[in-house]
């Protein structure tokens, strides 16, 4: 009878555990939850990326498949090429469906729709979760964009910048539309989305760079006058009648013949 050595049975073993330290279940690099399912392995594992490398995937990746795709296919194809399993087993393609603000309707940024799906992917907690969309949402609103320059344009033209004071695809490309002079449909707004994709994943990465280092706080905070309306209007308020963290004005434009007089903060 042949005799197998005791390195010859573990060959199989070793080339498994081979494999596993190749792929993303022993990356040392890695944050994983404590509140993971052993089941599901959810949340996912996530490994630090750069910034400025993300920005520029998902600047080509909006002209493939539109701007929720950008953003989340710039991160989680970098996991997959670095890591395997099991971020190439999602399939990213479903995200097109966030174009032009879900479906063409206007509504939520599909950049940003992306980068919240990311967060939901990674964050190891439901709080985390908003906190880091609180943080990319405020961010979004309130600063002018974009500012990302691509090393080789689609379509090489200066990009105006605006403020779109709102998370909404149609009040964020009608602002813009009426800052730079450009129809909604034209080429250089199709830039400036592509433009503001990269802008948008290259935040989204710094907050989930920061946000699993354990030094992460919050920077952005609502305007005075958000804060004004949100001291009667929502959760624990005297009216507490409606519900959300978005810019008030993008919406309401004027106030009822009764309302009370602003004050800031109030």
């Amino acid at each position: 009878m042949k005799r197998i050595t005791r390195r010859q049975m573990l060959a199989p073993m070793g080339l498994a555990a081979g494999s596993c330290v190749l792929s993303s279940c022993l990356s040392r690099n890695m944050a994983t939850s404590p509140g993971k399912d052993p089941k599901t392995g959810f949340p996912w594992p996530y490994a630090e990326l750069d910034p400025d490398v993300t920005a520029e995937r998902a600047y080509g990746d909006c002209a493939k498949g539109h701007c929720m795709y950008g953003v989340f296919a710039a991160v989680v194809v970098q996991l997959a090429d670095k890591h395997g399993e099991p971020y190439r087993g999602f399939p990213v393609d479903m995200m097109r469906y966030g174009a032009g603000g879900t479906g063409g309707s206007g509504s939520l940024c599909g950049a940003l729709n992306g980068s919240a799906a990311l967060f939901g992917l990674f964050a190891r907690s439901e709080e985390q979760t908003k906190q880091f969309i609180s943080e990319l949402f405020l961010w979004y609103e309130q600063k002018e964009l974009p500012v990302f320059v691509p090393r080789k344009p689609i379509v090489d033209v200066e990009v105006a910048l605006s403020v779109s004071n709102s998370i909404l695809c149609h009040a964020s490309v009608s602002r813009w539309s009426a800052t730079s002079g450009h129809k909604a449909f034209s080429q250089p707004r199709k830039e400036r989305c592509r433009r503001l994709t990269a802008d948008t994943a290259r935040k989204t990465v710094e907050i989930l760079n920061t946000g699993f280092t354990g030094e992460y706080t919050a920077r952005m905070e609502s305007t005075e006058e958000d804060k004004g309306c949100m001291s009667c209007h929502t959760k624990g308020s005297e009216l507490s009648n409606t519900r959300g963290t978005m810019s008030c004005g993008n919406c309401h434009f004027s106030l009822a013949k009764d309302h009370p007089a602003l004050t800031p903060g109030r």
